[in-house]
C-alpha cells in the first residue's frame, strides 16, 4: 500500500478548483455521460475523473484490494482521491467533472445504508448533479449488462435507493454551499442537434465560469443598458420589486404549484439565507425539471394566472405618462413570468433580475422604491423615498415586521400601503408603524410625478460676471495675473452663491469697540472640505479658501487621490475647477465622494460650464437634481471647444502652453 501520509502532502486540499459531481444509481448512465460531456466540453478547460477508477489508480492492488479494507480505510483512501483530483485541477486550471457514488445499496433485504461520502467530499465540490433516471430503466440496464456482475433488484427497491439519495444528497448540499440540481435522461444524447444536450453543456460551462464579482458586473451592465435606453430627460425612478409587490401572488409559488408540490424554495433559504449561492440554486430548482420549451410554456400558464392590483396598475399607467418619470422592475425570481404579466397589461417596462446598487450613485436618479418583504429592505434602506406595500396577512412574508422594525431604529424613514385597503397594516399600534399612502391617491402621486429642477446657479448675465470673465478670457493674461484673476473669482462666488447654497450661521467675534458680538460664517465651515482639482482648479480654489478660511483644503488630480480620511466626520464637500467640459471628471469625483460617504453635501464651483453637461440630460445636470449636489459657475458656455496649450486654461494659468 502507498505510503497515504506522503500523498497527502503531494495534494493538499485547493479550494478554488470548481469540482462538479454526477452521481446516480449503478446502471443509470454516468459512464455514458461523461463520454457525451468529453465530446462537447473543451478539454483545455475540463478533466473528467471516474472515482473508482481514481482509488484503482492509488491504492497497491487496485480497486479489489480496496474492497478488502475496513470502512475507516475505505473513507481514508476516498479522502485521499477527492484530494488528488483537485490537486490535480489545481494545477492545471481546469475544472474537475468526477462520476461517482453516493451510497451502495445492492442489498434488497437490509437496512437502508448511510452514505459513503466523506468530509473531504463535502469541502471539495462545488456542484452535484443527480442523474435522475426512471427505476424500470435502470433495472433494465442492470439486466442488459451481466459484465458488471450487478445483483437483480425489483423497480420499488431501485426508486427506494433513488429516493433515498436525493433525499440526502440535496440536505448535504444545502448544509454545505454546494450547487444541486437533477439531470433529466434527455439530457443525455451524444447528437450535436439536441438542443437540451447543448443547454446542459452551457450550464457546465457556466459552473466553472460564473462568480459573485461576475454576477454582480452582469447585473449592472444589464441595469445600464436598461437605462440607456429611457429618456435622457428621466430624473426619477420607481423601482418596484415584482413578487407580492406588483400582485398579491407570487410567482414562484404559482411555478411549482403546477407541478402539484410544495415550493421548495422555503426550506432553501432557511438554509441558506438570502445568499448568491441561494439565488443560484433556485434557478437550478426552476430549470432542473423541463426543457427550455416546456420552462417557457410553464412561465406562460403562471402569467396567466397574475394580475396587477389596481393600485400598481394605475400608478405605473400614470408615471408612463411623464417623460421625467422611468420605471423598472426587480425581481430575484421569474423575470419572464413578470414580462409577461406587464405585457399583458399593456404596460412597456423593463424587468431586472437582481436588486438595484447603481441608480443613484451612478446614475443621479431619484429612486422610490416599492417592496413588501426582507429581501427588499437593502433597496428600500438606499432609495429616497420608500414604501412598504402590505398584502393580505396570509399571504405576506411573516418575517417582515421584526426586520422593518429594526430597519427603522437603524433610521429607515418609509411608509406603506394597503392592497387590497382591508389589509391591516404592519407594526399596527406600535411607537413604530409606518405612516400610510394610498398609491392612486393625488396626495401621493403628485409629488412623485412633479418634475424636479436642479440646483445650478450662474452670473452669466451679470456685468460682475463679465468683468471678472475679461481678465480669464484675455489671451495676452496669462501665469501669475491670471491665477489672480481666478483666485477673485473663487472668492466672489463663494461669497456671493455658496453662503446662499450654503447658508450662514452666527458666531462669536469680538467688536472693534471691545465688547462681544455676533458675526456669521459659513454653516458648518469647520466640517467642510474645499478640493481644488489640479491643476486647473487650484487658483480658484485658494479664492474660496479665503472666503471660508475654517475649511479644509486639500489637492486632488483623480479621484482616488481624494483621501477618504479627508471626508470622514464631513458635512459639505466643495469640489473646484477651472472649466467644465463634459462633466465626465466632475461626475467621476462625486461618485468617489457618494461611495465614502453617500450622505456628504457637494457643491462644484467653476469658472465657466458648458451648457451641454448642464442642460436637460446632461452628466451634471443629472447629478444637480440631488437635494444634496449644486453647480455655481462664473458663466455657462455654448462653446463646445476644448482648449489646448495656449488656449488651455492649465496652461495659461501655469506658463506651460510651450511644453509638448
Amino acid at each position: 500500500m502507498a505510503d497515504q501520509t506522503a500523498l497527502k502532502e503531494q495534494v493538499a486540499p485547493m479550494s478554488d478548483v470548481k469540482l462538479i459531481g454526477i452521481y446516480g444509481l449503478p446502471g443509470c448512465g454516468k459512464t455514458k455521460l461523461i463520454g457525451v460531456l468529453k465530446s462537447f466540453l473543451p478539454g483545455d478547460k475540463f478533466e473528467f475523473f471516474e472515482g473508482s477508477e481514481v482509488i484503482d489508480s492509488l491504492v497497491d492492488g487496485g480497486l479489489e484490494r480496496f474492497k478488502t479494507l475496513p470502512p475507516p480505510k475505505q473513507r481514508a483512501w476516498r479522502e485521499q482521491a477527492i484530494e488528488y483530483i483537485q490537486h490535480r485541477c489545481a494545477q492545471s486550471g481546469k475544472g474537475a467533472i468526477v462520476a461517482g457514488h453516493f451510497m451502495f445499496w445492492n442489498d434488497n433485504i437490509g437496512p437502508e445504508p448511510a452514505p459513503i461520502c466523506t468530509e473531504k467530499d463535502k469541502e471539495a465540490y462545488t456542484h452535484i448533479l443527480y442523474l435522475d433516471v426512471d427505476p424500470e430503466v435502470i433495472v433494465q440496464r442492470r439486466r442488459d449488462d451481466p459484465t458488471r456482475g450487478r445483483p437483480a433488484l425489483p423497480v420499488s427497491h431501485i426508486r427506494r435507493w433513488q429516493d433515498g439519495e436525493k433525499t440526502l444528497l440535496r440536505q448535504m448540499c444545502y448544509e454545505n454551499d454546494i450547487l444541486f440540481t437533477r439531470i433529466a435522461s434527455h439530457a443525455m444524447s451524444d447528437s450535436n442537434t439536441n438542443d437540451e444536450t447543448l443547454r446542459f453543456v452551457a450550464t457546465l460551462t457556466d459552473f466553472c465560469t460564473h462568480t459573485e464579482i461576475i454576477n454582480k458586473r452582469t447585473v449592472e451592465t444589464r441595469l445600464d443598458e436598461i437605462i440607456a435606453k429611457l429618456p435622457s430627460t428621466v430624473e426619477t425612478l420607481l423601482v418596484f420589486d415584482a413578487d407580492k409587490t406588483l400582485a398579491s401572488v407570487d410567482a414562484s409559488d404559482l411555478f411549482f404549484d403546477q407541478q402539484g408540490d410544495a415550493s421548495p424554495l422555503k426550506p432553501l433559504f432557511k438554509t441558506k439565507l438570502y445568499t448568491y449561492s441561494a439565488f443560484r440554486q433556485a434557478m437550478l430548482l426552476f430549470e432542473q425539471d423541463h426543457t427550455n420549451k416546456e420552462f417557457h410554456a410553464r412561465c406562460e400558464e403562471v402569467a396567466l394566472q397574475i394580475t396587477l392590483s389596481d393600485e400598481i396598475k394605475e400608478l405605473l399607467s400614470e408615471a408612463q405618462k411623464h417623460e421625467h418619470i422611468g420605471v423598472v422592475i426587480v425581481t430575484c425570481g421569474l423575470s419572464l413570468v413578470w414580462e409577461k404579466v406587464l405585457r399583458d397589461a399593456e404596460l412597456s417596462i423593463p424587468v431586472k433580475g437582481d436588486l438595484v446598487a447603481r441608480l443613484q450613485g451612478h446614475h443621479g436618479l431619484r429612486v422610490i422604491a416599492f417592496g413588501d418583504s426582507e429581501m427588499d429592505l437593502p433597496m428600500l434602506k438606499k432609495a429616497d423615498q420608500a414604501v412598504v406595500v402590505v398584502g393580505e396577512e396570509e399571504h405576506r412574508s411573516k418575517s417582515m415586521d421584526r426586520v422593518l422594525q429594526e430597519a427603522i431604529n437603524d433610521g429607515l424613514e418609509v411608509t406603506q400601503a394597503r392592497i387590497p385597503a382591508t389589509a391591516s397594516l404592519r407594526l399596527a399600534g406600535t411607537d413604530h408603524q409606518p405612516a400610510e399612502v394610498v398609491l392612486g391617491s393625488k396626495s401621493f402621486i403628485d409629488p412623485i410625478t412633479k418634475q424636479r429642477m436642479p440646483t445650478i446657479l450662474h452670473a452669466t448675465d451679470k456685468n460682475v460676471a463679465k468683468l471678472m470673465q475679461t481678465a480669464m478670457r484675455d489671451a495676452s493674461i496669462f501665469g501669475p495675473v491670471l491665477r489672480e484673476a481666478h483666485r477673485r473669482v473663487g472668492y466672489y462666488l463663494a461669497t456671493e452663491y455658496l453662503t446662499e447654497v450654503l447658508g450662514l450661521e452666527e458666531c462669536d467675534i469680538m467688536h472693534v469697540q471691545g465688547n462681544k458680538t455676533k458675526g456669521h460664517r459659513l454653516s458648518d465651515e469647520q466640517k467642510t472640505v474645499i478640493v481644488a482639482i489640479m491643476r486647473g482648479g487650484e487658483p480658484m480654489a485658494f479664492g474660496v479658501s479665503e472666503a471660508f478660511p475654517a475649511a479644509m483644503f486639500v489637492h486632488a488630480k483623480e479621484p482616488e487621490q481624494l483621501d477618504p480620511k479627508y471626508l470622514a466626520n464631513q458635512s459639505t464637500v466643495i469640489l473646484v475647477d477651472s472649466v467644465i467640459n463634459s462633466g465626465k471628471s466632475i461626475k467621476d469625483f462625486a461618485d468617489h465622494v457618494r461611495e465614502v460617504n453617500p450622505k456628504l453635501r457637494v457643491v462644484v464651483v467653476a469658472g465657466v460650464a458648458q451648457a451641454g453637461a448642464v442642460q436637460a440630460g446632461g452628466v451634471v445636470w443629472k447629478l444637480a437634481l440631488a437635494e444634496n449636489f449644486s453647480v455655481v459657475a462664473l458663466r455657462l458656455s455654448d462653446n463646445k471647444y476644448t482648449g489646448h496649450k495656449a488656449t488651455d486654461t492649465g496652461d495659461r494659468l501655469f506658463n506651460t502652453t510651450q511644453v509638448d
